[in-house]
């Protein structure tokens, strides 16, 4: 017997399985790094760490607001990469902003998928934006994983026993 794939839910579950990997990653590495280097930049006009990492949350929550999600009260998207440099917050809202764009994502329906949507100008569709998402947690992690390493701080999950 043929089995027919439900497209709207192998797409949210592997969005999600990659979005929650991602997210436990973030909150490691921010968890390793001392407090006190969420202030450092590697130079004048890069993002500090502490905005590196909420550069993350910001991305999460513009896939959220494109989707036609709701932000959280309080959330402003201008003023988020800077403000706070305290990393139990800053866990906190990334933890906040994944559980939101998770949730969008998995409601987004299948009928939905082609919808175009406008993201800063370019028109994209509704399943552009997940794959942005997606490709936006890596990315981002990946920076966080570069300052870490500039900071001589071992990201967790790649020390050996």
């Amino acid at each position: 017997m043929e089995k027919t794939l439900d497209l709207r839910k192998e797409i949210s579950s592997s969005f999600i399985k990659h979005s929650k990997f991602a997210e436990g990653q973030f909150t490691q590495l921010a968890g390793a790094i001392p407090q006190e280097k969420f202030l450092w930049r590697p130079e004048e006009g890069a993002r500090s760490v502490a905005e590196a990492f909420l550069h993350a949350a910001l991305g999460n929550y513009l896939i959220l607001r494109t989707l036609g999600g709701q932000l959280p009260d309080g959330v402003d998207l201008q003023k988020l990469e800077k403000s706070t440099t305290d990393k139990k917050q800053i866990v906190e809202e990334l933890g906040r902003s994944f559980e939101l764009v998770n949730k969008c994502i998995a409601d987004t329906p299948e009928s939905e998928y082609g919808t175009q949507v406008d993201f800063f100008g370019t028109k994209s569709t509704k399943m552009d934006m997940i794959f942005s998402a997606a490709t936006h947690h890596w990315e981002s992690l990946g920076q966080t994983i570069a300052y870490s390493r500039m900071n001589r701080v071992t990201p967790p999950w790649s020390v050996k026993p």
